[in-house]
């Protein structure tokens, strides 16, 4: 789908499946996950929201192995997920959502688990620093090391001869974009960019955002290493899939950054979905049309990294 086919694209009702999620949640009197600006309290809440309202998808799965990379922070926790059976096609650097504030290995393994198996990848699925204790730039240091890690470290992962891509959701899709930009202006060899619901322009923005950016939040939003949407330029970045929703909060962000990677003449597959919300990928245990976004979006990064 091109940027020009935009306007074509059909809003459909909002999956019903998703939209029993949000009456459960709002039946239930759960606040939103954000709400008090506690990054624990969050993290716990977000944990008992996922058992309850969207589990994890039971799927069959490789070898899962934890490991520490070195930091700018000190060490970081990943966990390196191997497709259970077929050739490789590569190395993908995976970055989960939640806000810069929730969100861990554990709530994302999923993803990694079904990338992996769907499009052949060796998923080093990073568990960087989250907000409010660790703001901006912790999380982008993070993303870059894992980046730096990857590449030197490419034949323990999905091979010295196969390619490396980033992707990520939500928060982790902006560090996604985030980290193809480092990859760009430092030589990294950077084969595709899987960014799903990114937010890619922070400013203007409240919610989890201020807690990432603390004090001067508007002014730290013009940095690229926050918006990538703000780079002097995109041009030379890595070929991009980028997947959202119509009903996604983030659906404009998207579409504009989708525009601005066209002008720069950025390869762009842009997956539009007209029944989805943010957080899809998410929902795929619950949600079949989550779950058919989510496996198609798989299958491009596989074309991506075949070629």
């Amino acid at each position: 789908m091109s940027v020009s086919m935009l306007h074509n694209v059909s809003t459909l009702p909002l999956d019903p499946a998703i939209v029993d999620i949000d009456r459960q949640w709002k039946a239930a009197g759960i606040p939103d996950l954000y709400e008090g600006g506690n990054g624990p309290v969050s993290r716990e809440r977000a944990h008992n929201v996922r058992a309850f309202l969207y589990p994890k998808p039971k799927l069959p799965q490789g070898s899962i192995a934890s490991r520490t990379i070195p930091g700018p922070g000190g060490d970081i926790d990943v966990r390196i997920i191997r497709p259970l059976e077929g050739a490789v096609t590569g190395t993908l650097v995976y970055f989960h959502g939640g806000g810069w504030v929730v969100g861990d290995l554990e709530s994302h393994e999923a993803h990694a688990i079904r990338l992996a198996n769907r499009a052949g990848v060796v998923v080093l699925n990073v568990a960087y620093r989250l907000a409010p204790e660790h703001r901006f730039p912790a999380a982008a240091d993070d993303a870059e090391a894992a980046m730096r890690w990857a590449a030197a470290n490419l034949a323990a992962l999905g091979g010295a001869d196969k390619p490396l891509a980033v992707g990520g959701d939500s928060a982790g899709g902006n560090l996604a974009a985030v980290a193809a930009l480092y990859c760009r202006d430092h030589g990294i060899a950077l084969a595709c960019q899987l960014l799903m619901y990114p937010a890619t322009n922070l400013t203007g923005r409240g919610g989890p955002e201020k807690s990432y950016l603390g004090e001067d939040a508007e002014q730290k939003a013009l940095d690229p290493r926050v918006s990538p949407l703000k780079a002097s330029t995109l041009a030379g970045l890595a070929p991009a899939i980028l997947g959202v929703g119509v009903h996604d909060f983030l659906y404009h962000d998207n579409m504009v950054y989708a525009a601005a990677l066209k002008a720069a003449n950025v390869a762009l597959c842009l997956r539009v979905y007209g029944d989805l919300n943010h957080g899809f990928f998410s929902y795929t245990a619950v949600s079949t049309a989550s779950a058919a976004a989510a496996d198609q979006l798989c299958d491009d990064l596989r074309a991506h990294l075949s070629t």
